[in-house]
Order: structure tokens, then C-alpha cells, then sequence
């Protein structure tokens, strides 16, 4: 039986990148009648190094998550979520009832949506890189075995942190500076078809703003258009291709947006009278000047890839008439040499 504890951490303070505020976790468990229930605990634990090094390693992880959706609170659609956090903010709460208040919500729509979600409700406060944050997920319970002292085989438990799945963060210095913006709330997105997370996003109650897809869909178009217009040589469009990808999965690895300005270091320089890209780019296209990157959109720029009829093709652009020849009348791909291993599987179905 599962049985989590809710804990509240004090500031703790270090010579790295994040200071960690409070950090709270909430169980939430089925009885034995299989009803989904709440268990807190509103006494107050020392913050440690653990402690930090634990939402360290989860602001990392999530930081990193290339599925994420962005929202804001519209001010015309009531949220509990936000008049909870809008009170916390405005200190006419502590942060243990605000957290308590947020389990219960999220409690009260898992009961709406029938859902019976087992796990750690973890919400914690920091500060990054001069901005405050909320991070608010629920991380699966999993059952391990280890080994004591004595060599001894024992029951352990721990927290499933590679593959999160239900995760919120909101940018609060973002939320109070710039009310005006439709992305310091983001989240993780569900698979397309799966309604698991719903639950999850009728409990924070935002809504849709930036479309990172979209954003990135047209950087690709943006980046295409401008190799065609400034003439690149063979090899050079291959180069910026790579620099521009390798950019864009650097910015992402570190949670960093992509700088529409900085992409220009990216291709060759062009002549005096030329546009380089940033002016391109922002001439004729609706790109924000900084989005997140999608990791699905940034094979486009060095892959083309395919599947449909139970066939499925991917290779490198830079094989185009060279290995691989595209005959567009008669619909047809002619692959010269082909992977060795695709050679020995045709071979044994052959002999076969």
C-alpha cells in the first residue's frame, strides 16, 4: 500500500543555477473500498541537499520535454487554480495551505473525470535564473527491489522521474510582469487521441496560447525559402541545415528558447545588399522572436521521411540524387546501395 507523506521544504540555498523556495508532495492513493483519496501532512521538513538536487534534476527533465503546450489565465474565465495562486502570491496565504488547496482541487477533477490516478502530487517554488517559478506535477509510484547491508534481498519504492507525463509550470515573474503574454503557463501534452491528461488540464483552467508546432512549422518554411533566395552552394546548404538543427537541439537540451536573431550566425554572410535571415525571417513570416523548439518539426531540416501503406522511408536529405534517386513522373525512389542490414534480411527471405 502506497502511502506518501506531504512534505514542506524551506529556502535552500547554493552556489548553483536554481534556488529551491518550498517543496511540497501530496499521496494520492486508493482505499481499500478503491475510492481515490488525499493523504497531507502539514507539519515542515528541513530542506536538504536531496531536496535540491531533486527539483534540480525535475526542473531539468521538464525544461527539456520538447511536448509541452503553452497557455495563460484568461482574466474573463474563472479559475480556482489561479485565485488560489493569486492569493499565495499576494501573501494572504502560506504556502502549505496553498498547496493543500491545489491537492484538493486536483483531487475534486480526477473524482469529475472518473479517473482514478495514483501517485505523488509534488508542487514546488524556485527561483531560476533571476525568475520565480511553479512547477506543479504528479509523478507515478513505482515498485523496485534492492539489496541491505546484509545482502539481503528488500522491497523499495521510487519515483518515476524519465518518463513524466503530468506537469505544469508556471513562469511567475513572467505571469506578474507581463500579464499580457499567452505563454507563462505550459504543460506537457497528452499523445495525440489519449484523454488521460484532461483531468490535469481542467485543473489549472488556462488557456491555449502559443503554438510552438505552428512556430516551429514555419521556421522550417522560413529556413527553406531562404536558402532557395539567397543562392546557397550545394555544400553550404547542407552546413547551414546542420548548424541551424544543431542550434535548435542545443536551445532545447538546455530549456532554452530559440533566438530568431541568433539563427543568422547559423548560415553564410550575406552580401552587403542582401537580407541576412533575422530580417527574412521577420519580413515575411508570423514568427515570434523567440519560441521554444519542437524536437518532430527539427528532423524536417536534415531528414526526409515518410511511411504510409506499410512502408516506411527516412534518410538524409544530402542523399537526394546522389544515393537515392526521386523520379517524380513515375512516382518512384531508386535507393543505391542500400543499408547492409536491409540487405541481409531481403537475402534470408529469399533463400527462405
Amino acid at each position: 500500500m502506497l502511502i506518501i507523506t506531504h512534505l514542506v521544504f524551506k529556502t535552500y540555498s547554493n552556489p548553483m543555477s536554481l534556488n529551491l523556495k518550498h517543496l511540497i508532495l501530496h499521496s494520492l492513493r486508493c482505499d481499500a473500498s478503491g475510492a481515490l483519496t488525499l493523504i497531507e501532512r502539514d507539519s515542515e521538513i528541513e530542506a536538504s541537499a536531496n531536496a535540491h538536487s531533486f527539483s534540480e534534476s525535475l526542473h531539468l527533465a521538464y525544461s527539456s520535454k520538447s511536448s509541452k503546450a503553452f497557455a495563460y489565465f484568461d482574466p474573463e474565465i474563472p479559475s480556482l487554480f489561479k485565485d488560489s495562486l493569486q492569493r499565495y502570491r499576494n501573501a494572504e496565504q502560506d504556502f502549505l495551505p496553498f498547496s493543500s488547496e491545489l491537492a484538493k482541487q486536483l483531487l475534486q477533477q480526477l473524482h469529475k473525470h472518473d479517473t482514478a490516478e495514483e501517485g505523488v502530487l509534488l508542487i514546488a517554488e524556485y527561483e531560476h535564473l533571476a525568475c520565480d517559478f511553479l512547477l506543479v506535477m504528479v509523478l507515478e509510484q513505482k515498485h523496485s527491489t534492492s539489496v541491505n547491508d546484509q545482502l539481503e534481498i528488500m522491497p523499495s519504492h521510487y519515483l518515476e522521474t524519465n518518463s513524466i507525463q503530468l506537469a505544469a509550470r508556471i513562469d511567475l515573474t513572467s505571469m506578474e510582469r507581463n500579464p499580457d503574454s499567452n505563454r507563462y503557463v505550459s504543460f506537457i501534452r497528452g499523445r495525440a487521441g489519449r484523454k488521460v491528461n484532461d483531468f490535469f488540464v481542467d485543473f489549472l483552467c488556462c488557456s491555449d496560447g502559443l503554438d510552438v508546432k505552428q512556430q516551429n512549422t514555419v521556421l522550417m518554411a522560413a529556413v527553406n525559402d531562404y536558402i532557395k533566395v539567397a543562392e546557397l552552394e550545394p555544400e553550404q546548404v547542407q552546413e547551414s541545415r546542420q548548424l541551424v538543427k544543431g542550434y535548435c537541439e542545443e536551445q532545447l537540451k538546455a530549456g532554452n528558447d530559440i533566438q530568431l536573431n541568433e539563427l543568422v550566425e547559423q548560415f553564410p554572410a550575406p552580401a552587403e545588399e542582401d537580407l541576412d535571415f533575422y530580417q527574412f525571417a521577420s519580413d515575411n513570416y508570423p514568427l515570434e522572436e523567440a519560441f521554444p523548439a519542437q524536437r518532430s518539426e527539427l528532423k524536417k531540416l536534415t531528414k526526409y521521411f515518410g511511411q504510409g501503406k506499410g512502408v516506411s522511408i527516412s534518410f538524409d536529405q544530402s542523399l537526394l540524387n546522389e544515393r537515392i534517386i526521386y523520379d517524380e513522373v513515375n512516382d518512384r525512389l531508386t535507393i543505391q546501395g542500400l543499408p547492409p542490414n536491409l540487405r541481409e534480411q531481403l537475402k534470408g527471405n529469399k533463400q527462405s
